[in-house]
């Protein structure tokens, strides 16, 4: 009873949010904007899904798949999926952990935020929040803040970041202007990188101050997951395997 009523108690906070979105603050690009420097490392093959989101478990990478194809966990030195997961919902997106045996997944289909655990090789939903009439995507944890990527469709399709605690309490909402068609996070201890499946790109953000710093090209077309595993990023697209990429500044 207490998650149900915390999950309403958020659902009015995003709900009130959204129709006042003009009044929220906007994550543009910074004056001092530029082209990141960076390099492939190396490329991993993957099997064929509907990539999505990714997460390093230190090990391993976690794939989610959309089209309710289950989440593969993959080795990073050879591709082969050494155990499958199944999904919580019917198109994953973005998966993050939670730092207590949990993970928060987001589903692009039933527009919800889920609060899982694992459980004999599926996701068990213990809560989730409806985030109607908005469309949920990338998802990161960074220790402090929960950060979530939304679509609202209508008269063009607006963007948002929303700022949750840890018990998705809404703290702020952002409206991403400077990014077209956002669509996954990671997390590298100081900036949030954020994927762009139409542009390509994979945009550096200070989220603190509201302003995106840079992009790199991406090595893969309709761009999605990306991880961090404390030295390198790991991005991936909808059909491509996984790259493996230094970025060249600090």
């Amino acid at each position: 009873m207490k998650h149900k009523m915390l999950a309403i108690l958020v659902v009015v906070a995003l709900f009130n949010v959204t129709t006042h979105a003009e009044d929220v603050p906007s994550l543009k690009k910074s004056e001092e904007y530029h082209d990141i420097p960076v390099k492939v490392v190396k490329e991993v093959p993957l099997p064929k899904g509907w990539h999505e989101g990714l997460y390093f478990d230190g090990e391993n990478m976690w794939v989610n798949n959309g089209e309710g194809i289950n989440t593969w966990i993959v080795d990073v030195a050879t591709g082969e999926v050494i155990s499958e997961i199944e999904p919580v919902g019917t198109f994953s997106e973005g998966i993050t952990p939670a730092g207590d045996g949990t993970y928060w997944v987001t589903d692009w289909e039933t527009k919800k935020l889920y609060r899982v655990k694992i459980t004999d090789g599926r996701m068990e939903n213990l809560y989730d929040i409806l985030l109607e009439p908005s469309r949920p995507t990338g998802v990161v944890w960074t220790g402090e803040h929960l950060y979530v990527i939304t679509w609202t469709r209508g008269l063009g399709t607006r963007y948002h970041i929303m700022e949750l605690t840890e018990n998705e309490r809404m703290v702020r909402k952002m409206r991403i202007r400077g990014i077209h068609e956002p669509s996954q996070m990671a997390w590298d201890g100081k900036h949030l990188w954020i994927t762009s499946w139409y542009t390509k790109r994979v945009y550096r953000v200070d989220i603190e101050n509201f302003r995106v710093l840079g992009s790199f090209r991406s090595p893969t077309s309709e761009t999605t997951g990306i991880a961090w595993d404390g030295e390198y990023l790991w991005v991936t697209g909808t059909r491509s395997g996984l790259f493996q990429v230094e970025i060249l500044e600090d």
